[in-house]
């Protein structure tokens, strides 16, 4: 630009005002430019808001007339959702409880068995009182540890010693009675020394045992199914402590453990179950014997357990060095009515018997006409019956 100025004839002074004149003009034209697009950028920026929020617009209209807490509502709604996922709503509680009513009545529980009396083959029904601790035994691991839970709950509050019963355990602290364990059904039920009426609208879903001469010290029973009503249990049983100091160090003790099952019949052994035997169960035969039977026909007459039941056992002990098998047909053609089918006798008798057998099955096939007693190593289930509907005894050898 210098060039052009001198090629024109300007110099000195001259050249120096026109340069600052040039320079002027150029810094307004940049300023201007920068005006001119920063209106631009003002004039779009209006337009792109106005088209996002001009769709919204009908569906926040309540928004125009309510404060700013508004804005956190959504996020205390989840809050409140995420408190119902933890803890379930009290009407499904109540839904629950009133299963449990159904559930946990304190019944004998009922077996029928079969048994030979006086020469007949009866049904006999045995009613099993249970004790608690018997129940605890029999109980499931998620019951036992719920036990273990809340009886170290109670017993650490100073003073307080537990008392085991036939039907449940009671703690207390000198004459004062705070609570009760028992099992009711499949149901570990806390009986507390508070008054229901006071937990009637509360998240403690309690039932009222006032009318219950058993439980009169102590009406207010609440059902431990859950984690949840653990941890709920835990502060009836503040309340019912009522002030009463914890201990400093707390024993922690797995009782648990001191519980492993155990069948029914080793209980009733020990004394933890009664046995009850209904003598007017004994009244009817389970079957009349028959003359003639088939195998075919065996399933229909007479059932497994019944059968199984009824299998007699030798104080013989079982040779399996060399096993073979007979069929019921043969033993029916064998062996005369009344008699005893050994396996010495089999061997002199059936001539397909291997003679080195220690080991005899007999199974079931065609059929029986026969009152026999049939000593053997096995037997299949249709065999025992046909022996059995006939009026015979099945008696197997015990397993070495």
């Amino acid at each position: 630009m210098l060039s052009l100025f001198l090629l024109f004839g300007l110099e000195g002074e001259t050249l120096k005002y026109v340069c600052i004149a040039v320079g002027a003009v150029a810094l307004l034209l940049i300023v201007l430019a920068i005006v001119v697009g920063v209106r631009s950028r003002k004039k779009n920026k209006p337009l792109k808001s106005t088209q996002a929020t001009q769709q919204p617009q009908p569906a926040e209209e309540p928004i125009e007339t309510v404060s700013q807490p508004v804005e956190e509502e959504p996020a205390l709604a989840v809050e409140e959702h995420e408190e119902e996922e933890e803890h379930p709503p009290i009407p499904e509680e109540k839904d629950d409880d009133r299963d449990d009513i159904n559930d946990d009545k304190e019944e004998d529980e009922q077996v029928r068995k079969v048994r030979r009396i006086d020469g007949h083959v009866r049904y006999i029904i045995i009613k099993y009182n249970k004790s608690f601790t018997a129940k605890i035994i029999q109980s499931s691991d998620e019951v036992k540890a719920y036990y273990s839970e809340i009886k170290n709950e109670l017993l650490s509050y100073k003073g307080v010693k537990s008392r085991m019963s036939w039907k449940g355990e009671t703690f207390y602290a000198g004459r004062v009675t705070y609570a009760k364990l028992c099992v009711r059904g499949k149901c570990l039920s806390l009986f507390l020394a508070l008054n229901p009426k006071d937990y009637l609208d509360s998240k403690y879903i309690v039932d009222d045992m006032t009318q219950i001469a058993t439980y009169e010290k102590t009406p207010c029973l609440y059902r431990l199914k859950n984690d949840r009503r653990i941890k709920y249990s835990k502060e009836l049983i503040e309340s019912v402590m009522d002030g009463r100091e914890r201990l400093s160090e707390p024993e922690e003790v797995d009782w648990a453990s001191e519980y492993p099952y155990e069948e029914t019949q080793p209980l009733v052994d020990r004394g933890l179950i009664k046995e009850l035997t209904e003598e007017d169960a004994q009244s009817g035969d389970v079957f009349l014997p028959r003359d003639c039977v088939l195998a075919s026909e065996v399933d229909e007459l007479m059932q497994d357990d019944v059968a199984v039941a009824l299998v007699e056992e030798t104080e013989e002990i079982s040779d399996k060095t060399k096993t073979d098998i007979v069929n019921i047909d043969t033993l029916s053609k064998c062996f005369e009515n009344g008699e005893t089918a050994t396996l010495e006798e089999m061997k002199k008798r059936i001539p397909a018997i291997n003679r080195k057998a220690t080991h005899i099955k007999v199974l079931a096939r065609g059929t029986l006409d026969k009152q026999l007693t049939v000593i053997a190593d096995s037997f299949s289930i249709e065999a025992v019956k046909m022996i059995l509907l006939t009026g015979g005894n099945a008696v197997k050898k015990k397993n070495s």
